[in-house]
């Protein structure tokens, strides 16, 4: 029989909390517990709530969320922002979960949700591992949901499925054919279809009908003027000069050519090449250097007693402004702020080319 005492006491305390948090790991590490991904679960969090202070222009703190090096670094007061594996150590799980405002993070802000707080947690006990940005990962082909359901015509419509049934919903029956194509046409080509239109879809009821009112839709000059609007509103396209005497300008060409471009489907590679440097390839056609004018929707100012330079310089920073906005939002990567605004998010990118081509867009 043992004898009890103090340093017993204390030894088996010592052993049953060792046996808890040797529990706790274990818990955490089953099968059953969900991994949390960076890039679905916590990158939006961050981008939402965090980066516009700690990971473009602004690294408060000297604390960056921006690159996977920089959120291991101390920061200026000295401690890990993140330390993989232990949230309690982690100064950004501390900050987010601070009962004192003046030190919670994001500061002067509503605090995170508890689902938000406890997702960031859980990243950080799972070890923090960090994910580049997506638009960087090549797609891989998902396993399709299996579903005792008939709903659906393609593997898309498992994953629709699946959604809603975690949600409690169930699919709505299928729109009638009338609705079905004021839909189609509406979506594809922004206009109501046509009474012929629609006569032939509703008298088709061969299988293949929905699909060859799609094909229908896709070659219609329309869907070209419908989608390339987005394009326009992108590259800063205007029928005018801008500013205070805003005379008309004459670059309809340049809107006819990206029309014909989504007409035609052109590749996006040559879509973009083109248009920086269509009077760069190897005996540009009239339509390539026509596709340029997209480096020349700047505002031109023809006011009496400006300074040239000065209107020249503008112009260059709104085309560089205007080809890091345009395809950095294509690939997901920017919100779509100027690279002039004092808290822009940067891209993740360590090597950051906007002086570069200020110069060659200067040239």
């Amino acid at each position: 029989m043992s004898i009890v005492t103090p340093s017993n006491i204390r030894k088996n305390a010592f052993q049953i909390t060792w046996l808890a948090i040797v529990c706790l790991a274990i818990c955490s590490c089953e099968p059953g517990t969900k991994p949390v991904s960076y890039n679905q679960d916590i990158r939006p969090i961050l981008n939402e709530n965090c980066l516009a202070c700690h990971g473009g222009i602004k690294q408060q703190g000297g604390f960056s969320l921006l690159f996977e090096e920089d959120v291991y670094q101390p920061t200026e007061s000295g401690k890990p922002p993140i330390v993989p594996g232990n949230r309690n150590k982690s100064e950004l799980y501390q900050r987010i979960v601070h009962h004192d405002a003046e030190y919670r993070m994001p500061q002067e802000a509503a605090p995170l949700t508890a689902e938000e707080i406890e997702l960031i947690g859980a990243w950080i006990d799972q070890g923090a591992n960090w994910e580049t940005h997506w638009a960087f990962i090549r797609p891989e082909m998902p396993a399709i949901p299996e579903t005792e359901s008939d709903w659906g015509n393609n593997p898309i419509d498992a994953f629709i499925l699946e959604k809603l049934a975690d949600a409690a919903l169930a699919p709505q029956p299928e729109a009638d054919r009338e609705i079905l194509v004021r839909r189609l046409s509406l979506d594809l080509v922004g206009l109501p279809p046509s009474p012929q239109l629609v006569d032939e879809f509703l008298e088709d009821p061969s299988e293949g009908a929905y699909e060859r009112l799609v094909d229908k839709l896709l070659t219609s000059p329309q869907y070209g003027e419908r989608w390339a609007a987005l394009w326009l509103d992108l590259a800063r396209y205007a029928d005018s000069n801008g500013y205070e005497k805003d005379h008309p300008r004459n670059i309809w060409r340049f809107r006819d050519w990206v029309i014909d471009a989504f007409n035609r489907d052109m590749p996006f590679d040559q879509f973009t090449i083109e248009q920086l440097a269509g009077d760069l390839v190897e005996h540009p056609s009239q339509e390539q250097l026509i596709a340029t004018a997209f480096n020349r929707n700047t505002m031109t100012n023809t006011e009496g007693g400006t300074e040239d330079e000065e209107f020249r310089v503008a112009a260059v920073v709104d085309r560089v402004n205007t080809t890091f906005e345009v395809y950095p939002i294509v690939a997901g990567l920017l919100p779509g702020n100027s690279l002039q605004t004092p808290n822009h998010m940067l891209p993740p990118w360590s090597v950051w080319p906007c002086p570069a081509l200020l110069w060659v867009d200067s040239a």
